[in-house]
């Protein structure tokens, strides 16, 4: 059991990587569609688009084995979770309402209803969903079979759908919070992870592969016609659509089916502090963005290497600091951190 464990750790941490990649990326995206810059990036976006949904499926994953008998269990499990994933997001979302008075001059309201309404950092919207799939555990366990799976998917694809036109048809805008903070759109690989925890699909890897593959060219395919259709980018490139869905739902298995498939102790490390590595990293790569901006503006041109190099400071920036941290604090101080 400890080393399915400790497997599950090391894809906490690639899923945590694709998190920093996805957000180190922006910039790619602001060169001319014709340059290799904005090529790279469209194809590495589409890429990394699986890291939220193989975090949620890890949840659903160990998520699945809570049985509540009576209704006081249920009330004791939301009890313990949501202040351990709300109060450390609180406590930094107050970081960030700082930041927005002090050095940006924001509306004060305006920034504390996006700290209650887990707002005042974009990859916060995480926190709400996680909560909304704590709150309707009870529910969800019960599509932890075949045909709630595929009810799940096709829940989920009809919800990217409707996103899909409101956004792009209606031309309304819709804040993050709404189209990815809602437990429906994710609801596929929540479902997948808890059916994984309780069964197996058995696609031989071969197959497996072949729709990985398939759903990622069709992702890109997608992307760029959004680009050519709408002129945005940013959005055209994001995981909320079908074909992007599709490519993390088989990848999800891949990796799930195949658990000896990479050992490695730093990963492990790594996959341990996700969820500090999430609450924080935007600190960081802002930071490391704005110094780097300062000290050599050229770098941004070298996509590939800028980007790169964004990834490695700021998960190297973000450990040491965590460790740090939980060296000086008490346990009781780095948990309300969400460090421990």
């Amino acid at each position: 059991m400890s080393e399915r464990i400790a497997y599950f750790d090391i894809l906490r941490a690639i899923a945590i990587v694709g998190v920093v990649a996805i957000h180190a990326s922006g910039t790619g995206l602001s060169f001319d569609v014709a340059s290799i810059n904005f090529n790279f990036t469209v194809l590495w976006r589409n890429l990394l688009n699986f890291a939220v949904p193989l975090f949620l499926a890890i949840s659903g994953f160990f998520l699945v084995r809570k049985q509540f008998k009576y209704t006081g269990e249920y009330f004791a499990f939301l009890k313990k979770q949501i202040p351990r994933v709300y109060i450390p997001t609180l406590i930094w979302s107050l970081g960030w309402f700082t930041i927005a008075i002090v050095v940006y001059n924001k509306p004060v309201l305006d920034e504390l209803f996006k700290v209650v309404t887990f707002q005042s950092s974009g990859p916060y919207y995480f926190i709400a969903l996680i909560i909304q799939f704590y709150l309707l555990l009870p529910v969800l366990g019960r599509l932890a079979n075949r045909n709630g799976l595929l009810l799940s998917v096709f829940i989920s694809i009809g919800i990217t759908l409707g996103i899909f036109y409101v956004r792009y048809f209606t031309r309304m805008e819709m804040p993050l919070i709404f189209y990815a903070g809602n437990f429906l759109s994710w609801l596929m690989f929540f479902v997948l992870g808890m059916y994984l925890g309780s069964s197996s699909i058995k696609f031989p890897n071969p197959i497996l592969l072949v729709l990985i593959i398939t759903f990622y060219v069709l992702s890109c395919i997608e992307s760029y016609a959004l680009i050519a259709a709408f002129h945005q980018p940013a959005e055209a490139a994001t995981a909320v659509k079908p074909s992007s869905f599709l490519y993390s739902f088989f990848l999800i298995i891949f990796l799930f089916r195949n658990q000896n498939w990479i050992r490695s102790t730093v990963l492990k490390r790594l996959g341990d502090r996700s969820f500090a590595i999430y609450l924080i990293h935007l600190f960081a790569l802002q930071a490391v963005v704005m110094l780097t901006s300062r000290l050599y503006p050229q770098f941004q041109q070298m996509t590939v290497l800028y980007q790169l190099f964004l990834v490695i400071v700021v998960i190297v920036s973000c450990s040491l600091y965590i460790s740090i941290s939980n060296q000086l604090l008490s346990f009781r101080q780095a948990r309300l951190l969400g460090f421990r």
